[in-house]
């Protein structure tokens, strides 16, 4: 064996001892329970540096370095991806301001203290002590957060902390990579500033951008993939790393924020595009790839240090912590509170920003940055003074901030949370009891064992109850019709997880419902708001209203465009049919949801909510029935065969499992289902919404007329409309050069007058409008919304004179409605405007 496969068995041998150093002590750590996992493996790493020297056995150990590349291209996309994809992405998106200021601005001034403190006090340039700044000033809260889930902290605040340490990493790397760049060239000027700040919004921004499309790209090739971990976990992991790769390398921009962007929309939108059967392996699999990479950089980070380096900077390295301890005070109790005061922003309280503060730990990225620094005069000092500080964050913070948690009471359970948890405990125990009753009874079990054990059992629950007992007695009316509502939705979100995972709602009302689930429980948490039927606009759905409008301005796009209308309807009748499962599941369970201890007038209150919720969404769905029979037929039919299918795969797999199937056999009978179901999954239900013209020609007055062949010489001028509920059709005050006429559906027409709108009339079918402003190329003088789906057909001016010329009887007629709308006091309600 020559010597690279000496070196290399070295080097696996090194990886294999460092990962059983770190499970060994993440199981000791876990029954001590005395320090942070991460803070005790700093330690270890110290010792195993010292015993890579001097003890037989862990040479091996003694070439271990913590280089820049290995954090960068290794760990970060790692622990930056399964951060962002667990990170809750709507309660980010409540309190991204805040975050947000912290991550730049914050950072900014941050950079600014640290380098006026250190080139007052220290014998650094201004732009290496700028430079020192950025390094120090992104913060790393591993240990922090995982005190946080320990102590169950408010999530708000695990948010705003998690939140900022991501979007920070990239502002820090991005800011020291620049002023990298003005140390290498020598020069300082006004124009180097506004370059670099110009430079600093392109890389950041324009590594969100590059995370983004490659996150859509994942997420669709994801949703192609049925129920195979192998290619999802794959996907996933490619998507980590070269979003990173291709961010740096390819484009130049940030490759941290390309990472936290594509990690925040795989863990939102795209979590839907993950089978059901694999989000939880997925989940676990990115949780392992953290934790490994968390335990590999902190034992390096341990073996990397020199205590005597640091006694002999101990100085520098003293002013150095002053100042981040300074400059993070300035930001938290300075900054932090006048972005409370912007209108819409939820203030951030005191004890909060005193954990923010003192949770500001420094980390891995600190130590990329400055071990990747070029050579120069100060390299070998700062690297030591660096280490020195992520040392005393970790070490004086990080062993501190469990006290100041206790210590402001952050560790205490709302009433909800702990209620759940007692519950949920008396429920488990029950649940016990009632099993070794079945064990009991095959009279194997000694039942003087089993006394013991439900004598124990029975003066648990007792005591529980009792708890219970007691925080209900004290509960006002509010706090018990909070809490029922919080259950009810919490019952809602897990019947939709059920009805997705059953194949009976697909992945875009899933997301959809989903969605306003989590929104509706905040509105409940903070503002007392009980569940409504509105379906609340998600991210999704807003960007398809954007691209939709747009798209009716550009010309050649009428076909997507009318594709993509008529995908609309077909999705809110899925989320319409999903809401209404939910709310029967509530109403059907709301007696076992609400227990016995939440006061019946509240039970009847939240059960009439839910009664008027099925109400409302019943009438969705009938609107849809009635105005559309073939396509509700046709999409039971759909569901009825995809039912079919799945029942079959489990018998098939049930098979499998117990031996009456071979195992080849059984994969051939899933394969061709899977194809099945796929098949079915994209069957297009577009045809089901077209409309026989003739059936629309003899509704309209000024056609009925016209002997039926020649509805063919008028068919080839109308262009076929599709409109979802609540969709402008017109609007009040732009151009219009064409009239529409309804097939199916209902349209509410609108006038604007000053700061008020007013419903002056309702369209039907055989109804036609807009036919004032194509003939006299005036502005429209109201607005059309479909109050139901609806399809209509567009007439233009040009093609109305064609038409004409060989019937002028038709424009005689429109003209002839035209002139009586006009002369009419209700004239607007037939001719809005678009």
């Amino acid at each position: 064996m020559g010597q690279e496969g000496v070196h290399l068995a070295e080097l696996v041998t090194g990886i294999m001892l460092l990962m059983l150093v770190a499970a060994t002590a993440s199981s000791v750590n876990k029954r001590m329970q005395k320090l942070p996992l991460t803070i005790a493996l700093v330690f270890i790493g110290i010792f195993l540096s010292f015993a890579a020297e001097n003890i037989p056995g862990f040479h091996s150990l003694a070439e271990f370095e913590l280089s820049p590349d290995l954090v960068l291209f290794v760990f970060i996309p790692t622990l930056i991806f399964e951060s962002a994809f667990n990170l809750n992405a709507r309660q980010l998106g409540r309190n991204i301001l805040p975050i947000l200021t912290l991550a730049v601005p914050g950072l900014l001034l941050s950079t600014a203290i640290i380098g006026l403190t250190l080139s007052l006090f220290a014998p650094f340039e201004i732009m290496v002590a700028l430079l020192l700044g950025a390094i120090l000033s992104a913060t790393d809260p591993v240990a922090v957060i995982s005190i946080f889930k320990q102590l169950g902290v408010p999530e708000r605040l695990t948010i705003l902390v998690e939140g900022e340490s991501l979007l920070n990493d990239a502002t820090s790397l991005v800011l020291a990579t620049i002023l990298i760049g003005i140390l290498t060239a020598g020069t300082f000027s006004g124009a180097v500033v506004v370059d670099g700040l110009l430079n600093f919004v392109v890389v950041f921004l324009g590594g969100a951008v590059v995370g983004w499309l490659l996150a859509v790209a994942a997420g669709l090739l994801l949703g192609n993939v049925e129920s195979d971990p192998a290619i999802e976990i794959t996907i996933s992991t490619i998507l980590a790393y070269f979003s990173f790769i291709i961010a740096e390398h390819v484009f130049h921009v940030s490759g941290i924020m390309a990472v936290v962007a594509a990690g925040l929309l795989m863990g939102s939108w795209g979590k839907s595009k993950i089978s059901p059967s694999i989000e939880e392996f997925m989940e676990h699999f990115w949780e392992y790839l953290a934790y490994l990479a968390n335990a590999l950089i902190f034992l390096m980070v341990g073996m990397q240090i020199d205590l005597v380096a640091l006694w002999q900077n101990i100085d520098l390295i003293g002013i150095v912590v002053a100042g981040m301890l300074i400059s993070r005070a300035v930001v938290v109790f300075g900054v932090v509170p006048l972005v409370g005061r912007f209108p819409g922003v939820e203030a951030i309280g005191l004890p909060y920003r005193c954990v923010m503060y003192w949770g500001g730990l420094r980390g891995a990225i600190a130590l990329a940055i400055v071990l990747a620094l070029p050579p120069f005069e100060y390299k070998d000092t700062l690297i030591n003074v660096v280490m020195g500080a992520v040392l005393f964050t970790l070490v004086v913070q990080g062993l501190t901030i469990e006290v100041l948690v206790k210590w402001l009471k952050l560790d205490q359970m709302s009433l909800p949370d702990n209620l759940a948890r007692i519950e949920g405990d008396r429920e488990a125990r029950v649940e016990g009891l009632s099993r070794l009753d079945i064990l009991t009874k095959g009279e194997i079990f000694p039942k003087r064992i089993a006394d013991n054990i439900q004598d124990k059992s029975a003066r648990q629950i007792t005591k529980l109850t009792a708890e219970l007992q007691g925080l209900h007695e004290n509960m006002q009316a509010d706090e018990m019709r909070t809490i029922l509502a919080m259950r009810c939705l919490v019952r809602e979100k897990s019947r939709y997880h059920e009805l997705f995972s059953q194949g009976l709602i697909n992945e875009w009302a899933f997301r959809e419902l989903d969605h306003t689930v989590d929104v509706q429980l905040d509105g409940v948490r903070h503002k007392n708001v009980l569940p409504a039927a509105k379906i609340e606009t998600s991210i999704g759905k807003r960007f398809s209203q954007i691209l939709m409008f747009i798209m009716d301005y550009i010309p050649g796009l009428s076909r997507p465009l009318e594709q993509l209308r008529t995908q609309w309807i077909v999705r809110d009748y899925g989320v319409a049919w999903g809401r209404y499962r939910g709310s029967v599941s509530v109403i059907g369970q709301m007696n076992r949801i609400a227990g016995e201890e939440i006061d019946r007038e509240i039970v009847s209150e939240l059960t009439q909510v839910y009664e008027s919720i099925q109400l409302q969404v019943r009438q969705l769905i009938d609107e849809v029935g009635e105005q559309y029979p073939e396509f509700v037929e046709a999409s039971m039919e759909q569901l009825g065969q995809r039912l079919m299918l799945i029942a079959e795969k489990d018998s098939v797999e049930h098979a499998a499992e117990t031996g009456i199937l071979q195992p080849g056999v059984a994969g051939k009978i899933l394969k061709d289902q899977s194809e099945r179901l796929r098949i079915l999954t994209q069957d297009n239900m577009s045809a089901t919404f077209e409309i026989e013209i003739e059936e629309l020609l003899r509704k309209v007055p000024a056609f009925s007329k016209i002997e039926t062949k020649r509805f063919e010489l008028i068919a080839k001028y109308l262009r076929a409309r599709t409109y979802p509920r609540g969709t402008d059709i017109i609007r009040q005050g732009t151009a219009g050069d064409s009239m529409f006429l309804i097939a199916r559906g209902i349209a509410n027409v609108t006038i604007k007058q000053g700061d008020e709108s007013k419903q002056v009339a309702a369209l039907y079918a055989g109804d036609f409008f807009g036919e004032s402003a194509m003939l006299h190329g005036t502005p429209r003088n109201a607005t059309a919304t479909a109050a139901t789906p609806c399809s209509l057909y567009e007439l233009k001016g040009s093609d109305l004179d064609k038409i004409c010329e060989a019937h002028p009887e038709i424009r005689a007629r429109v003209e002839e409605i035209d002139e009586s709308r006009k002369s009419s006091s209700t004239h607007v309600n037939h001719e809005p405007k678009s």
